[in-house]
């Protein structure tokens, strides 16, 4: 019987087909799809959890304990996971049996078993979203303060536990973040192996001539015993034959027909030890770590061909204004190309996150209505634009009428002053002032922050500390400051180089920074050597 499990964050298609090259005489369907209420309320989505292999396991068990009593030929299941919004497919199960009473009676046994003995549950109803009155707005920080931003990486940090895991092919997995500690399957290596080409002998004979009985080369398993006076020809990876052997390297060693005399031997014995590397049950990989081409290859080797990883948060950008055109456009007087889409879209893609991404003009009602149509299970909210206090800045009013809670409206700092952290549901929401410059502090500070926490990494971005290499001249302002460096590792030691940048609307800097220089407010003049805070940038 050939069973396919998938438990995936990902829609379930409108069309599913059945297994290749399965026999069958009928394949019956099921479908299971989100209701618009739930116990007489109305709902925009329920939230699915599970014990994953535990699931799997209690899914396959089920259909092969069913098929003993109604013969099935193949059988597939689908489970969503996450948010799954009312209308959408939470779970497809087809059955492939030679006759339709059979896969209808399959179908039917599957489905009562799901529910008393898989561990798939639903987690919680998300009630449809009732606009608040403006009214319920609660600001984090007196608005004529604005927060600190020590105070809203503390609270990003609070607002963003991990996101739920999946499985991926090995090709899918660079750079995510592992959430399972992966233990060596059987010692590494398995066996001793030789790590030169040359000839094994007994580690206990002193003879320097011997017969050579056989070869190994690499991949062969060929285990004998070694009498005195015999020799194995073998190569690099070789599986040594015995134990209490040495390998004398082919360059220490002249050979005539079968005979081996040895030149020159050592006390080094050119093997690979069994368990080594690791033993059996050691740990190779910890839950947090981000998965490197290193990684990536580590896994490989010991079947992990699946990895279980932090899924990719689901990702809307929204720029807005009247004054920005596509890059690709001549600009009309007042207005200026559209820059801020291309940094988001890069700077996302740098953790496999493709957004989608839509530049809205200055039109109140139309992104009113985006913000109320938005789907339940988007992580992540951008909106570029209309963060700040102007008259035409409406971000924070729409989004607090769309239910959003509203956690940080303003920040202390610059370039970035105007700045809104605010939720709803299991959305994320970030207003990001329009100034190019001021983005790029925000995505780096903030975005990066909140993206290193819903992944589980173990290291989350931090301050470091390194030296100046030149004087740096700010003007005293009151408010903390983030100036674009280029910082070096050397000697062990970070150096920062500062960057000029005339206003949060200057992009030359942007070529060559990778750090953000924290200076303290109503810092003057700092020498060359001064030892400073900075924020590694995302590159």
């Amino acid at each position: 019987m050939h069973i396919e499990i998938q438990l995936t964050r990902e829609p379930i298609p409108d069309h599913w087909p059945p297994p290749a090259g399965a026999r069958m005489g009928a394949w019956a369907e099921f479908r299971g799809v989100v209701r618009g209420e739930e116990n007489g309320a109305s709902i925009a989505a329920l939230e699915y959890e599970a014990y994953e292999p535990m699931a799997e396991r209690e899914i396959r068990r089920s259909l092969l304990d069913l098929a003993a009593t109604w013969p099935c030929l193949a059988a597939q299941v689908i489970h969503r996971l996450g948010v799954v919004a009312v209308g959408a497919t939470a779970i497809y199960v087809g059955v492939a049996a030679t006759h339709r009473a059979e896969a209808f009676a399959l179908l039917a046994g599957f489905l009562n078993r799901l529910k008393q003995d898989v561990p798939i549950w639903k987690r919680r109803a998300l009630p449809e979203v009732e606009p608040p009155s403006p009214r319920k707005i609660q600001p984090a920080l007196p608005p004529e303060a604005g927060s600190a931003v020590t105070a809203i990486l503390q609270r990003l940090r609070q607002l963003c536990p991990p996101l739920e895991t999946e499985r991926v092919p090995l090709h899918a997995a660079r750079g995510r973040v592992l959430r399972e500690t992966v233990d060596a399957p059987e010692d590494q290596p398995a066996c001793d192996r030789s790590a030169v080409d040359g000839y094994a002998v007994r580690l206990d004979d002193a003879s320097g001539t011997f017969q050579i009985v056989d070869e190994i080369r690499a991949g062969d398993w060929k285990p004998r015993e070694l009498h005195p006076g015999q020799a194995v020809r073998i190569a690099t990876g070789g599986a040594l034959p015995c134990a209490n052997l040495q390998v004398v390297m082919r360059e220490a060693a002249e050979v005539r027909g079968p005979v081996l005399r040895v030149r020159q031997r050592d006390a080094e014995r050119h093997i690979r030890f069994r368990g080594e590397a690791a033993g059996k049950g050691q740990p190779l990989l910890q839950a947090g770590t981000v998965l490197s081409a290193g990684a990536l290859g580590l896994l490989a080797s010991v079947g992990g061909v699946r990895p279980r990883v932090t899924r990719l948060p689901r990702a809307l950008h929204l720029a807005t204004g009247n004054e920005i055109v596509a890059p690709d456009q001549v600009p009309a007087p007042g207005q200026i190309r559209d820059s801020n889409s291309t940094l988001v879209r890069e700077f996302l893609g740098q953790w496999n996150m493709a957004p989608g991404q839509r530049r809205l003009a200055e039109d109140e009602a139309r992104l009113a209505a985006e913000l109320q149509q938005l789907d339940p299970a988007l992580d992540l909210l951008l909106i570029s634009g209309g963060a700040s206090v102007g008259e035409h800045d409406f971000t924070r009013r729409l989004l607090a009428g769309a239910g959003f809670e509203i956690h940080i409206h303003k920040a202390n700092a610059r370039p970035g002053k105007p700045l809104i952290v605010a939720q709803r549901g299991r959305t994320l929401a970030l207003g990001l002032p329009g100034n190019p410059l001021a983005h790029f502090v925000c995505l780096n500070l903030y975005v990066r922050t909140a993206l290193a926490h819903w992944s589980g990494a173990a290291q989350p971005p931090g301050f470091q500390t390194g030296r100046l290499t030149t004087d740096l001249h700010s003007d005293g302002q009151a408010r903390e400051t983030f100036w674009p460096a280029r910082w070096r590792q050397a000697a062990g030691a970070a150096t920062l180089t500062p960057l000029r940048w005339s206003s949060s609307g200057d992009l030359t800097a942007l070529a060559e920074a990778n750090a953000l220089l924290r200076i303290a407010g109503g810092t003057g003049q700092l020498p060359s050597g001064s030892v400073v805070e900075f924020w590694p940038c995302q590159e």
